[in-house]
């Protein structure tokens, strides 16, 4: 309190210049006001101011007495001033009232007394326009109990304003919570008839310009507001939910009339933004649909759904939207994660809406680039290409198909955009068909350049998609190109425009039809098909026209095509001319045609086949007679060494075999490995071919370059009958190989039960090296079974090899134990010769000193001698020790046995000066 007072000395220490119309007051003594103040000698400073005149003066700054206690906050003096008729209105030079500059002073109490004391000086506005209320109100809460009471709240300004209008014009949303509570009047109306409400409703721009007018709707207010009457309703009935026509909430409501501030206070103060109306669209559809963006955006910084669904399925990105800010919407919701490629119930999406709704291309690019599915089809099969084909919207077609559109996706009518832009406009098309897309096929394999010629596209359609096309020759599922489908139709200019692209004449389809063969059925087409390019034309064979000429027998287009410069030499990349073709029709017409044509009957292909052989292979016998009638050569050999006849014989075609050899054809050529008809015949165990080669002299002696003839072959084939049909004509069964396989040999590693039939009856039958087969299953070391299975048939035993080997003889050097012992049984002689030195199998025997095969020996032989008359006890004499002849005395071998001189063993014993041996042998 002091600091005020001494505050305001010092002010008045500035003296006082009274201030009347007429008459200035006296100046107060300084000193004596400033030591009264001082000394609190209140009463003696008022007395000073005895005069209205006096109490109104102004010093240099334009303030008045109460001006300065009021900043110094001394309520008394001011409450004293102002009864003294001090004008609290008056301003100083700054536009300051006292209340003004008490509030600016921080002197509550001075202001409290000044406002209880005139309540219309609180209009009052400073130099800066700021309302005394106003200016105490954002100073301090404490002025809210000051400023509001109910004497102020019956004040008004000059335009009869009562503070809670003015609360609604500063938007302060306290005052009209506190005016509300005291009840102050509410309704009252300004000189401009308009209610605090009805001014709230003339600015509702924010949160708190809502606020004060639900405030003021809860506080009492009078509603009538048309406009508002939703919000009225809502906060008056206290639920913000509550329903109104077609089951619209306020947000709904709000949202279509953009209501934005209303929206935000709604959504702060929870109302559902989820409610959905009888049409299941929420607040957010509707707010999209009429095209309110900062409701959009409120609605879903609140976590409104933004892939909510109405009943007809859409979200709020599918609803129609004010074209001027689709962009704009689309952007905002996209960034809210709308879902692009979401399906209403007929099965669009934002992007079939969009275009159909003629958006500008800037507007469908955001949902293309943003993921929405270019090639989504609805329920009948439309996709968003569809639509803007129908619609003409060429900017859009062209963007969508840029961005992968499928141009020839079919809708339920069977109609595909492909389809459509060719009804359309050349520009359409344009926008549709690109360089990208061009070589597209549909489900049936075709490209837009099939698609427009099977739609009879105009030529200048069907250029422009040429113009485009690499490749002019792609076909579709039924395998016709566009050049077949041109020829189909006789379109002239195209098929001459494709044929400029290269187009393949040849191409054929599932059919086998081709646009080369209707142009050689038909004349007409021939007439532009052919040139002086395609007559040159190969296939990627390497054939040419004539040669399909030939092949399908068109005998007029082959005279006609060589009169026309067509090459009758020309050879595809197997090396045939057309005679090759002609030769496989089996159409004698045709093979003389193209000779007499200039086609040379010797031709070789490649492979050194010639057309007989052509022929053969492909059953064509009627070719073959008319070929040898030409003087064909029917045993003429290709680089595999094979004739015609022994292609027939492989390919089991047994009438052209008799044919070819009745026409002269040697079944004794082999080819390169020496493999002749009649091995190829057995290989492919034909019987009937192997008979009528036999018939006609095939030689079954004749070997191949591995030594191998047709006996082999029959062996290694295993029939029976081929076996015997072979062997009755001569063939060898111990003819041998280069690796010495017999057909003996090898049915006996094979198939044993057949080597009777492969010997026959032929017991001294052996090889070149004079191997029986005894020897030969010995030397091979095959079963003792094998072995006596032979003996069993009746076939020798002890015959000698050229090296004067028996079997037993080898079985003993070689020690062959079991089979020894099966040929010593089967009486084998052990004695026989090997040669001139006198080796046997005993001697063998002995001077390895094997006694086990001494023990066979003695065993099964003991008995039997040489030519000479020595037995086994005569050659040990000579040769033997005193163990082995001990051994084979103890085998109960006779020493009494003399030989055909005479002498036993002893004998020989002591003639060979052997005394310990005679020892042994003497006959006591």
């Amino acid at each position: 309190m002091t600091k005020k007072i001494l505050f305001a000395v010092s002010i008045l220490c500035f003296g006082f210049v009274a201030c009347t119309t007429s008459q200035v007051a006296p100046k107060a003594d300084k000193d004596s006001i400033f030591k009264l103040l001082k000394q609190n000698k209140y009463d003696e400073v008022r007395s000073r101011f005895q005069y209205a005149d006096d109490i109104n003066g102004v010093d240099e700054e334009g303030n008045t007495v109460l001006h300065l206690a009021a900043a110094a906050n001394e309520a008394d003096l001011t409450l004293y001033l102002l009864i003294k008729g001090a004008d609290p209105e008056l301003k100083n030079y700054n536009g300051d009232t006292p209340l003004s500059l008490a509030i600016k002073s921080g002197a509550v109490e001075s202001a409290e007394t000044i406002v209880n004391q005139n309540q219309d000086c609180i209009f009052a506005r400073d130099g800066n326009g700021q309302m005394a209320l106003d200016l105490a109100l954002n100073t301090s809460p404490a002025y809210y109990g000051i400023m509001i009471n109910e004497k102020t709240g019956a004040a008004k300004d000059s335009d009869d304003n009562t503070i809670v209008h003015h609360f609604v014009m500063s938007k302060n949303v306290r005052g009209i919570e506190v005016a509300t509570a005291l009840k102050l009047p509410i309704d009252q109306k300004n000189a401009a008839g308009k209610t605090p409400l009805e001014l709230a409703y003339l600015n509702l721009t924010d949160d708190d310009s809502v606020t004060c007018a639900a405030d003021l709707i809860l506080g009492g207010a009078e509603t009538n507001n048309e406009e508002y009457a939703y919000f009225e309703t809502a906060v008056s009935d206290r639920n913000l939910d509550e329903r109104f026509d077609d089951g619209q909430t306020p947000l709904h409501i709000a949202a279509i009339q953009n209501h934005v501030a209303i929206e935000k206070y709604l959504l702060v103060n929870d109302a559902d933004n989820s409610a959905q109306d009888s049409s299941g669209a929420s607040p957010l559809h509707e707010a999209v649909r009429y095209g309110n963006l900062d409701i959009i955006k409120a609605l879903l910084d609140s976590g409104a759904n933004v892939n909510s669904k109405d009943n007809l399925g859409k979200t709020p990105i599918m609803v129609i939207t004010p074209k001027d800010r689709t962009q704009e919407i689309y952007t905002l919701l996209i960034s809210y994660r709308a879902d692009l490629n979401e399906k209403d119930m007929f099965g669009d999406t934002v992007l079939h809406n969009a275009i159909m709704v003629n958006s500008d291309v800037e507007v469908v690019s955001i949902l293309t680039n943003n993921g929405a599915d270019v090639n989504v089809r609805n329920k009948e099969g439309v996709t968003p290409l569809h639509i803007a084909v129908q619609k003409d919207q060429v900017g859009t077609a062209h963007l969508l198909t840029e961005n992968g559109a499928n141009i020839h996706t079919m809708d339920a009518k069977g109609k595909s955009p492909l389809a459509l832009a060719l009804e359309g406009s050349q520009a359409m098309l344009e926008a549709v068909v690109t360089q990208k897309n061009a070589m597209t096929q549909d489900s049936d394999g075709n490209t837009p350049l099939h698609v427009a010629l099977l739609k009879d596209a105009p030529l200048s359609k069907v250029q422009y998609i040429v113009s485009l096309t690499d490749n002019v020759n792609l076909r579709n599922r039924d395998g016709n190109s566009a050049l077949f489908l041109a020829v189909i139709k006789n379109r002239q200019k195209v098929g001459e425009l494709l044929l400029a692209k290269n187009a393949d004449i040849f191409s054929t389809n599932t059919n086998n039809n081709s646009p080369l063969r209707l142009a050689l059925r038909y004349p007409k087409i021939q007439e532009w098909l052919i040139t002086s390019k395609t007559i040159r034309a190969t296939d990627g064979s390497g054939n040419t026209v004539l040669h399909y000429a030939a092949e399908w027998q068109f005998t007029d287009s082959v005279k006609s095509l060589t009169s026309k410069g067509a090459d009758i030499s020309a050879t595809n990349s197997s090396g045939e001319n057309c005679l090759f073709s002609a030769a496989r029709t089996n159409n004698p017409a045709v093979v003389q045609v193209v000779v007499d044509c200039g086609a040379d009957i010797y031709d070789r292909d490649n492979l050194g086949s010639t057309p007989v052989h052509v022929a053969v292979r492909w059953d064509a016998p009627d070719s073959i007679d008319k070929l040898v009638l030409l003087g064909a050569n029917v045993n003429a050999q290709n680089s595999s060494g094979k004739t015609p006849l022994a292609e027939a014989v492989v390919s089991g075609k047994y009438l052209i075999v008799r044919k070819l050899l009745e026409s002269g054809a040697n079944p004794n050529v082999g080819d390169t490995n020496g493999v002749t008809p009649l091995i190829d015949a057995i290989r492919i165990n034909n019987k009937d071919m192997v008979k009528l080669l036999l018939v006609h002299n095939a030689n079954p002696n004749l070997q191949q370059v591995n030594g191998q003839n047709a006996f082999h072959e029959a062996a290694i084939l295993g029939d029976k009958e081929i076996i015997t049909l072979i062997r009755n004509v001569g063939g060898n069964p111990l003819a041998r190989d280069k690796k010495d396989n017999t057909p003996f040999s090898i049915v006996m590693n094979t198939n044993p039960a057949l080597i009777r039939d492969v010997l026959g009856n032929s017991y001294t039958i052996t090889d070149s090296d004079g191997n029986s087969p005894i020897n030969i299953v010995v030397k091979s070391r095959k079963s003792v079974a094998l072995l006596q299975t032979l003996i069993d048939y009746g076939y020798p035993i002890d015959t000698k090899d050229s090296d004067g080997y028996t079997a037993l003889n080898y079985a003993i050097e070689h020690k062959y134990y079991n089979t020894a012992t099966v040929l010593l049984q089967n009486g084998a002689d052990p004695f026989l010769m090997i040669d001139k030195k006198g080796r046997n199998g005993v001697t063998i025997a002995l001077e390895s000193k094997d006694t086990k095969i001494l023990n066979t020996i003695a065993k099964y032989a003991g008995t039997l001698c040489d030519i000479q008359g020595n037995t086994i006890l005569h050659y040990a004499a000579k040769t033997s020790d005193e163990e082995i002849v001990k051994l084979l005395i103890s085998y109960g071998l006779d020493k009494k046995i003399a030989n055909i001189s005479g002498d036993t063993p002893y004998d020989l014993a002591v003639r060979w000066k052997r005394p310990e041996i005679a020892n042994i042998l003497d006959i006591e």
